[in-house]
């Protein structure tokens, strides 16, 4: 799999997500980044502020944003 919107729809039906969209903010462990793709692990793609991208899995600490409203908490920040 590789950074495509494709991609992110696919991991987004497949860990029951709700559709989001290249380049939404998120926080991975409090560490900004954005959605920037799919892989093969069934995992997003995070590109980070400091540019790096790493296999991040969504259940994992991860919040993500679209307008600035939150979209996505992952199971284990809720009641944080």
């Amino acid at each position: 799999m590789s950074n495509t919107q494709r991609h992110i729809n696919e991991i987004c039906r497949y860990r029951g997500l709700p559709k989001l969209k290249k380049g939404d903010r998120c926080t991975v462990n409090g560490d900004w980044g954005c959605v920037w793709g799919g892989n093969s692990s069934a995992n997003l793609n995070v590109k980070f502020d400091d540019g790096q991208i790493f296999n991040c899995h969504p259940s994992f600490k991860m919040v993500i944003y679209q307008d600035e409203k939150v979209i996505y908490t992952s199971d284990d920040l809720k009641g944080d």
